[in-house]
């Protein structure tokens, strides 16, 4: 973590990750790291957090502050695949392929209405850039969490974004996927006493390293 901003009764956090080298950045983007002690971040979030929630400057956020079992809310930004027509866009099933059609196959047709309102609505679907947009998947399920690596695997068959791209995470923000147990507050402190274990696995998925199969002797 590297702010506190306090608005109202609600506390913005700033949080960076991936570390940088200082001698390529300005002098007033190294200064935001000065009071926290850390090297500058070639990425920077914000997160709103209550009050009782906050943290102290300098703090470590890692994979083990979720739990397997939990759902998430993951926003990235789409790949951008640049300008596109409507069949590709919005998948428009386009014209004919024959009977007396020239250089129309793939155009949208008609755009306006009929009628006393002949004109174009307001969000018509049409040709233009396609991707590179915003977009929040809401209640993922958190399958395996691997500490070593702080690697997190959770449902869905894509997440938003090109590969290696960066993403937020939040606790989901759907009523009926909220904790059923009160989660570590406000984070999880590592501590020399408890050591975690590498993969955390729920109870759903199997553990590859544990046997498919096993025989008992009669």
């Amino acid at each position: 973590m590297i702010k506190l901003f306090k608005i109202s009764e609600i506390i913005l956090i700033i949080l960076g990750a991936e570390s940088t080298d200082p001698t390529i950045l300005t002098k007033e983007y190294c200064g935001l790291f000065k009071d926290s002690g850390v090297m500058p971040k070639a990425r920077l979030a914000r997160f709103l957090v209550s009050p009782e929630a906050q943290l102290l400057p300098g703090t470590p956020l890692n994979v083990s502050h979720f739990r397997v079992g939990d759902y998430v809310d993951v926003r990235g930004k789409t790949v951008s695949r640049g300008f596109q027509g409507v069949m590709k866009r919005w998948g428009f099933k386009g014209m004919p392929a024959s009977h007396g059609q020239t250089k129309t196959h793939r155009r949208p047709g008609n755009i306006g209405g009929g009628g006393e309102k002949g004109r174009v609505w307001p969000g018509k679907k049409l040709p233009g850039h396609m991707g590179n947009r915003w977009r929040v998947m809401r209640g993922l399920k958190i399958w395996r969490i691997n500490t070593k690596y702080n690697v997190m695997w959770v449902q869905g068959s894509s997440i938003c974004g090109e590969t290696n791209n960066f993403v937020y995470v939040f606790d989901t923000l759907l009523p009926l996927r909220r904790y059923t147990e009160a989660p570590a507050f406000p984070t999880h402190f590592e501590s020399p006493e408890e050591e975690l274990p590498e993969d955390i696995w729920h109870e759903d998925v199997h553990n590859f390293a544990d046997p498919t199969i096993l025989y008992e002797p009669e």
